[in-house]
């Protein structure tokens, strides 16, 4: 078996692409750690956000349909009921104010609640749509956990392989053991819902 030359092209092919992945790893954990942490809550912080989301999902669903109903009984609950009786007697009703100014005002005040309704159902899709994106952002934080723990894997392997063939690979100016764990500032304004 013939030993591998230092002056092959084979050979100086293989330690620059061993260099170019010590500085991948290196680059990508310092992006990677940082953003995974930041991306991460615990168990009962998710459950808590996402029960709390859902809950409001379906009380602004429920006041929609609610504001919807109370629109087809509002002359007989209050405190509209009023409005309904002073519309529909014209002795009640001061002789300056017409009945076709009492309908309008009827109809504005119905045009009010469907306006209502609307935004309640606005609000819901709103929160439903922030629903997914959490989801969504929980599960990017759980791959890049698992990114983050593949290189750590990776650079452990490169650093035995290094201690194993000391004498044969030339030295490199890349400090692979100066990863480390970059802080998270937590003084941000963004915050997930």
């Amino acid at each position: 078996m013939t030993e591998i030359s230092p002056k092959d092209s084979l050979y100086q092919d293989l330690i620059e692409d061993w260099h170019e992945q010590k500085a991948i790893i290196k680059e990508q954990m310092t992006l990677i750690d940082p953003m995974a942490t930041s991306l991460r809550k615990s168990t009962a912080q998710r459950f808590l956000n996402a029960s709390m989301n859902v809950l409001m999902e379906i009380l602004m669903y429920l006041l929609s349909l609610g504001s919807i109903i109370y629109l087809f009984f509002m002359n007989n609950l209050g405190p509209f009921f009023v409005m309904g009786k002073v519309a529909g007697n014209p002795e009640i009703v001061p002789a300056k104010i017409s009945s076709t100014e009492m309908e309008q005002f009827d109809y504005t005040v119905k045009g009010m609640f469907v306006l209502l309704a609307i935004l309640f159902f606005i609000i819901g899709r709103m929160l439903a749509n922030i629903r997914k994106k959490n989801s969504t952002l929980s599960l990017a934080g759980k791959n890049m956990k698992t990114i983050a723990g593949q290189h750590l894997k990776r650079k452990s392997k490169i650093e035995s392989l290094e201690q194993k063939h000391v004498m044969t690979l030339p030295e490199t100016d890349i400090n692979i053991d100066s990863i480390g764990p970059i802080e998270y500032n937590n003084n941000t304004e963004d915050t997930l819902l």
